[in-house]
């Protein structure tokens, strides 16, 4: 190999690798950081520096933080030249994650009152009698004035706050561009 064939293969060699770094990394770092979010969901914790249980709520039985699932999916990635960029746009996903306790204004709203009645089905039983069914029905509404209340939301974080926030996190990533880096240098 002649030396302007060996900076020739240089050059091509650094321009795929500016390339990576700039289109498919963001992406590919995006994907670890969703799989290791997932991750956290799963077990009920996040693994930071050492991995960190959330606390189980007083009256919630199930897993943790997950109701609906909603919260969990509503995780993705934005990415732009060289940078990846986790988001969760659900309104409670930053109290959760960051943990909260400061005082918060309560609108002024309407609650419903409701009742319950028995209320026949048109269908007989076998001695006769008519079947019912309870039915649940609106009986009033009363006011409910603007007030404060304090909340308290504990930390369960499930997201990295900051760059070195998870060592996990950041050797997963690590290790995938560096099997990637050896792929495009073969």
């Amino acid at each position: 190999m002649t030396p302007e064939e060996f900076e020739r293969n240089l050059n091509a060699k650094a321009a795929e690798i500016k390339n990576y770094a700039m289109t498919r990394f963001p992406s590919t770092a995006g994907n670890i950081a969703l799989r290791f979010i997932n991750g956290n969901f799963r077990a009920g914790g996040f693994q930071g520096q050492s991995f960190e249980r959330w606390k189980k709520g007083a009256k919630k039985k199930g897993t943790t933080l997950v109701n609906s699932g909603a919260m969990r999916a509503a995780n993705f990635y934005t990415t732009q030249p060289g940078q990846t960029t986790v988001k969760n746009n659900m309104p409670y996903a930053k109290a959760h994650n960051e943990g909260l306790e400061e005082t918060v204004t309560i609108k002024a709203h309407t609650r419903n009152k409701y009742g319950k009645a028995k209320k026949g089905t048109g269908k007989l039983t076998k001695k006769g009698k008519e079947r019912m069914q309870t039915v649940t029905f609106k009986t009033g509404e009363s006011k409910v004035k603007s007030h404060s209340r304090k909340m308290k939301i504990p930390k369960r974080q499930f997201m990295p706050i900051n760059e070195n926030d998870s060592p996990v996190l950041n050797n997963a990533v690590q290790r995938q561009v560096a099997r990637d880096i050896n792929q495009l240098m073969q």
